[in-house]
């Protein structure tokens, strides 16, 4: 229990920040969409992933993570309300649908240019 409130709590407190004058800037800043793609791949993965394309949201998941992992620490917190964001379902304030979900991965799967996973 005590656990659950210290995370509210540290949730609370990371969205106050994000939404302060200073920072209402970086809603969508680089850090915002590295961790809202994670998130998303991770919820995409999950929920609407078929045989067909599970090698490409699998490979997807990794290379956000990958993105997200190399973030410093002051940007990782900012990302990181975007990423929880988006594995609870949220993308930047819209719903994960499953049509969203497909956009989303042929837009990543684009970006990355057919990625492939680095050892």
């Amino acid at each position: 229990m005590m656990k659950k409130s210290l995370i509210i709590g540290l949730t609370v407190s990371l969205v106050s920040i994000l939404f302060s004058n200073s920072a209402f800037a970086d809603i969508f800043s680089e850090e915002a969409k590295l961790g809202a793609n994670a998130g998303a791949m991770n919820y995409c993965r999950g929920n609407f992933m078929t045989e067909d394309d599970n090698g490409r949201y699998n490979i997807l998941a990794l290379k956000t993570l990958e993105d997200f992992n190399g973030l410093s620490s002051q940007d990782k917190v900012k990302a990181l309300v975007y990423k929880k964001a988006a594995e609870d379902g949220d993308y930047l304030g819209k719903p994960l649908t499953q049509e969203r979900c497909e956009d989303l991965r042929k837009l990543l799967y684009v970006q990355y240019g057919k990625p492939s996973v680095s050892n």
